[in-house]
């Protein structure tokens, strides 16, 4: 089959975009609902964690789906489901009734991130899946900028289920777009499509040093700011005496730099080549999380201190999350939707495991924290090696 033309890459930033934007503009709303529902606050984080898994096992899952039923199905079947789990949330009567719908919200949205992914490597060749991922990637990092300014607005003006209906109306608008504009982008179904097929195609994935090799690159990348972020507000307040308004606003300010990154390696990619600009942001990564450990050690907690590296990682970051999302993609072109969903589902397991140990060793002192960071930045540098 011929290939086809993919949706305008501001469609596909969009698709890909309402997945972190459906779990973090609820974070500013988190303290409403845990009061709407007469639960704690600790209960009302598993908000994020439902969400989180929904996404683990949703990934995969859509990936395999589009490689067996084609991109589009799938794409349009997921957004369908998460436009549906958004209402739905709006209307939970109980804290547990609105936690089975945060994970259907993530299993339909789990759609977007992987479907982008495979639908690029499908248009492109291996270095234009680079360039598209990186300005995907650009578009993706708005999301945590915005994200908790909408629902904190929201959540201020209409009520914390508020956040919901803003979620469906995105999902339904995007499932429309897709529609309208999405055409099936694979260009042929495997030959075997049964479990077997699927289990090998897991096995062949797992056993690929360079697949292998990406993945891992991107969780430890993923992991630093993991780490950070699960006690990133509690040492900002703590030791710098910045509430959260203002912590918002640098996190926000740090999302832009993010940005800038994705945009930048999307130039720079095809000027210096995919190599060069993956070791060199690797660098930049394992340096940032070494230089905040030293000063964390040498100074403790500083302003400075932590801002300085950070803003040198999230531009690493940015660079080099498409980078690695397309060498595990560009791995196996054939099952790119299949490759697509089990690196992102490994990544996201593998990452968010840094921010549960982050809470265990965080008892006041910022020091065994900037100690994890700066292994999960050293790691992310080891695992490049296994890329080439």
């Amino acid at each position: 089959m011929t290939p086809r033309p993919a949706p305008s890459l501001w469609l596909l930033g969009l698709a890909s975009s309402l997945s972190p934007f459906g779990m973090i503009v609820v974070v500013p709303t988190l303290a409403a609902l845990a009061e709407r529902y007469a639960v704690g606050q600790g209960q009302a984080q598993f908000l994020i964690a439902t969400y989180l898994f929904g996404l683990g096992v949703g990934q995969p899952l859509a990936g395999a789906l589009s490689d067996r039923h084609g991109r589009r199905p799938v794409i349009l079947a997921g957004f369908a489901l998460f436009t549906v789990a958004s209402l739905a949330c709006t209307v939970a009567a109980s804290f547990p009734a609105l936690l089975a719908c945060r994970v259907l919200q993530a299993l339909g949205v789990s759609v977007g991130t992987v479907g982008s992914r495979a639908i690029v490597r499908d248009t492109n060749d291996a270095l234009g899946a680079v360039r598209a991922l990186s300005w995907i990637g650009a578009a993706m990092g708005i999301a945590p900028v915005v994200g908790p300014l909408i629902g904190g607005f929201l959540s201020a003006w209409a009520g914390p289920q508020s956040v919901f209906a803003a979620s469906a109306v995105l999902g339904f608008v995007v499932t429309i777009a897709m529609s309208l504009r999405l055409t099936e982008t694979r260009q042929a179904a495997p030959a075997s499509t049964g479990l077997q097929h699927w289990t090998t195609s897991y096995g062949q994935l797992l056993g690929s040093r360079v697949f292998m090799g990406y993945t891992l690159m991107y969780a430890f990348m993923q992991g630093c700011f993991f780490a950070f972020l699960a006690v990133a507000a509690v040492v900002f307040n703590d030791h710098l005496g910045i509430g959260e308004a203002r912590f918002g606003a640098i996190w926000g300010a740090m999302g832009l730099v993010y940005v800038a990154g994705a945009a930048g390696g999307a130039r720079l990619t095809s000027r210096i080549g995919m190599r060069r600009i993956l070791l060199a942001a690797t660098a930049m990564i394992v340096i940032s999380g070494g230089s905040l450990l030293l000063d964390v050690a040498a100074s403790g907690v500083t302003l400075a201190g932590l801002l300085t590296p950070l803003t040198l990682l999230m531009f690493a970051a940015g660079i080099q999350t498409p980078l690695s999302v397309a060498g595990a993609v560009n791995c196996r072109p054939d099952i790119a939707g299949t490759a697509a969903g089990l690196s992102s589902s490994m990544a996201l397991v593998l990452s968010g495991s840094f921010s549960i140990m982050a809470g265990y060793l965080y008892s006041g002192d910022f020091l065994p924290v900037a100690i994890l960071i700066a292994a999960s930045s050293a790691m992310a540098g080891v695992t490049y090696w296994l890329t080439r």
